[in-house]
């Protein structure tokens, strides 16, 4: 268009079109290459493990934060990233049907089933779980791929369910993501939910940690704590739970290095992690 001759409002709506179609060409050129991404995932799998999943929750956040980082202009980075996660969502359909069970009880704080939504896309079915303990368990029979449910320490009037996750086996779903996946310092805080699957053929990279500690007989929570600042980890506080005695959760931020070594603690058990959240001002 001439800079000269300001445009009017029929030629700016025609190139509106024009762009359009070419978002479109390019939507379905990407869907092509995903189709191509399952027949080589389906021709590398093996007899025992299947092909991989096509939800990754660290290649997403990957694209997400690059994606962010390298906007600009006035299109809000929040709109922009919920219109890539419909593209993830409903090219992730086109690889396999999951379904994502979502904690949503009766009463109380149902926030977790429109967080998943909002994070997941309308490629995915979603089974509602009145119960946390419900989603660990869907996740694990296979009657669902992904389950969401309230954050560690963000339980409300519910008995902590990451016990449940605390033994050393593949047969368990493990932490991939923690939503809200976008961080604004502006807006309020809202009540964190994380990701769960089963482990995949592909380990999860993760930027923080969940740590299930069983701590050595009669050590308090406090000692557990400090064994993990003399082991040069950063922590949130440590959580417990009345039904299991001696058991803590630790979110580790940095200094996870895969073991501690102390007499304090009996036992770790990693029960996942997830990438570092997004921060838009």
């Amino acid at each position: 268009m001439s800079e000269a001759t300001p445009p009017t409002l029929d030629a700016l709506r025609q190139e509106i079109d024009k762009i359009d179609g070419k978002i479109h060409a390019l939507l379905r050129a990407r869907a092509e290459v995903v189709t191509h991404v399952a027949k080589a995932k389906a021709a590398s799998a093996s007899a025992s493990d299947g092909p991989a999943p096509a939800f990754r929750a660290a290649r997403e956040a990957d694209v997400l934060r690059a994606l962010a980082g390298r906007h600009d202009g006035p299109f809000p980075v929040p709109s922009l990233v919920r219109i890539w996660r419909e593209i993830i969502s409903g090219n992730t359909r086109i690889q396999q049907h999951v379904t994502v069970a979502v904690h949503r009880p009766d009463k109380g704080d149902g926030a977790g089933w429109d967080m998943a939504r909002d994070h997941f896309g309308l490629g995915m079915s979603y089974l509602p779980m009145r119960r946390a303990r419900d989603v660990v368990v869907a996740v694990r029979d296979g009657q669902a791929g992904i389950g969401v449910l309230p954050a560690p320490g963000a339980e409300d009037g519910e008995d902590p369910w990451w016990p449940s996750l605390a033994a050393d086996t593949d047969t368990l779903p493990r932490i991939v993501l923690k939503l809200p996946v976008l961080r604004s310092s502006q807006a309020p805080a809202a009540r964190p939910h994380v990701a769960l699957i089963l482990p995949g053929p592909e380990a999860e990279a993760a930027d923080s940690h969940y740590l299930a500690i069983e701590a050595a007989q009669g050590v308090a929570r406090d000692r557990v704590a400090a064994a993990l600042a003399e082991a040069g980890i950063r922590a949130e506080p440590l959580l417990s739970s009345p039904a299991a005695a001696g058991l803590y959760l630790a979110e580790v931020t940095s200094g996870w290095t895969g073991a501690i070594k102390n007499p304090a603690i009996r036992h770790v058990t990693p029960i996942g992690g997830y990438p570092a959240p997004i921060g838009i001002a």
